[in-house]
């Protein structure tokens, strides 16, 4: 407790000297020359802050990540933005906005119920069986046998027969499958990595979804993995038996995320009411303290490199004459839990859906990626809008993603909001490099020359974007759409 105690103090100490005044020789240049472009030591700077040891690796809904939210809102007030967060308790907004999440954890170890009454089977969760992809506390349906591809019913528990040697991935397209037809879940024989894990009695309960509260629960689904003797027994059971998965459960919403906002208000009358977001995500994945060697998932590519970008975007164009289109800078929480701070952020929309033109992500580019041309950046889902042909038209250097079997274009929150008609899309220069969710992934990978003329690039075209009456669009059968 004492290390961590002086680790925030560190951070905060960190904190309080980035806001030190500039060194007076470099206040008799003029604005213009300071801010005209970006620069390599601003770049270095404030991705050595949000990607240090310090800042323990920005965990989602921990307190380094607020930190993180709280540095850049500063940085935000810095470059003159307006907030756009929170009112605090003397009336004045701020720039962080604290989203309150709600979690459950399981207290003691589920249990599997077939059938009713005195003649009920029941079985014990790590002694008989395991399961994974859990998303509510509790799942019940009916029982339904199924035989290889045989689709299965809405809010059946489907037991799924399948010949010897079927491989993972086959598995893995049967519980889309199921979940497609809205099954309640599908119990397969355990495989002998299942049974081996079982046996070891190193099992932990399933982790269910955080969620913000007061939203709505998502459908139920989970996938069970059940010792050879109770799949039998299961497979000797009537179709319709009602089967149900919970167990004790401790609920809390005392936990939060945070988002970091700042706005630049428009200045044309006729278009200060349009909007183009520009955006990137604040968290990573902490510390992992059971890990040998490095613990610290610094995420320095992802997505330090996506918050300086709009950091620096701010600061240049917050320097210059105001836009004709409102600009807002956006850095979301926990979006390695399932983009919750997005979510929240467009439930809450300070600007309604339909006068957002444009969500411009950016996601890990702190490294060249190979399989494009020097000094170019890449957007996923370019074929989808007409948004990425137009800023290459105006000098962006963006091709499309040349990873399309990674499918990026769902993988960061501009697919939350292109869920719901946002024309939203990630710049990226992400190469697959081998760093991707491991400590490895610091500072000293990081290309800053790379980094720095990229953002650079971004610049005219993103003004444009603001000044200019075009509006992007969807491309006909491109828009994506909630299943």
């Amino acid at each position: 407790m004492i290390k961590k105690r002086l680790a925030f103090a560190v951070v905060v100490c960190l904190l309080s000297l980035n806001a030190v005044p500039v060194n007076p020789q470099v206040r008799r240049r003029t604005a213009a020359s300071i801010r005209s472009e970006i620069l390599e030591k601003n770049v270095r700077a404030e991705l050595g802050f949000l990607a240090s040891d310090a800042m323990q690796g920005r965990g989602s809904g921990t307190n380094y990540e607020r930190v993180a939210a709280e540095y850049i809102g500063s940085m935000f007030r810095q470059f003159g933005l307006e907030p756009a967060g929170d009112v605090d308790s003397t009336s004045n907004k701020g720039f962080v906005q604290r989203v309150t999440l709600k979690s459950v954890k399981f207290l003691e170890p589920l249990t599997l119920t077939a059938g009713s009454g005195n003649e009920a089977k029941r079985w014990q969760f790590g002694r008989d069986f395991l399961v994974t992809g859990m998303r509510t506390p509790s799942v019940v349906g009916v029982l339904q046998i199924v035989e290889g591809d045989q689709p299965p019913t809405k809010a059946a528990i489907a037991l799924i027969r399948l010949p010897d040697g079927v491989n993972q991935q086959k598995r893995q397209e049967l519980i889309r499958n199921a979940r497609s037809a809205q099954a309640a879940a599908v119990v397969f024989l355990e495989t002998e990595a299942n049974k081996a894990q079982r046996e070891s009695g190193n099992v932990r309960f399933p982790t269910l979804q955080t969620r913000i509260a007061g939203e709505r629960p998502p459908e139920s689904f989970a996938v069970i993995s059940v010792r050879k003797d109770i799949f039998d027994e299961l497979a000797t059971m009537a179709n319709g038996t009602p089967v149900e998965l919970k167990g004790p459960i401790q609920d809390s919403d005392s936990n939060a995320t945070w988002n970091a906002v700042g706005v630049l208000r428009g200045s044309d009358p006729t278009a200060v009411g349009e909007a183009i977001m520009l955006s990137a995500h604040l968290d990573h994945l902490g510390v992992l303290e059971t890990a040998t060697g490095d613990q610290i998932f610094n995420g320095a590519d992802d997505d330090a490199s996506g918050c300086v970008a709009v950091l620096e975007l701010a600061r240049v164009l917050a320097a210059g004459p105001q836009p004709r289109r409102t600009i807002y800078f956006v850095c979301f929480g926990s979006e390695e839990r399932g983009g919750l701070g997005s979510r929240y952020f467009v439930d809450h929309s300070p600007v309604p859906l339909e006068k957002i033109v444009a969500d411009v992500t950016f996601e890990m580019l702190g490294r060249p990626d190979a399989k494009v041309p020097p000094n170019t950046l890449w957007l996923t889902g370019y074929e989808r809008s007409t948004l990425g042909p137009e800023l290459a038209r105006r000098g962006a250097r963006l091709v499309a993603d040349p990873h399309p079997e990674q499918n990026f274009f769902q993988r960061s929150d501009n697919y939350v909001l292109a869920l719901r008609g946002v024309v939203a899309h990630t710049v990226s220069s992400f190469g697959l490099h081998t760093d991707y969710h491991r400590p490895s992934d610091d500072l000293t990978k990081i290309d800053f020359p790379f980094m720095t003329r990229s953002i650079n690039s971004l610049v005219a075209p993103m003004l444009w974007l603001a000044n200019s009456s075009f509006r992007p669009a969807w491309l006909p059968g491109k828009q994506p759409t909630r299943n």
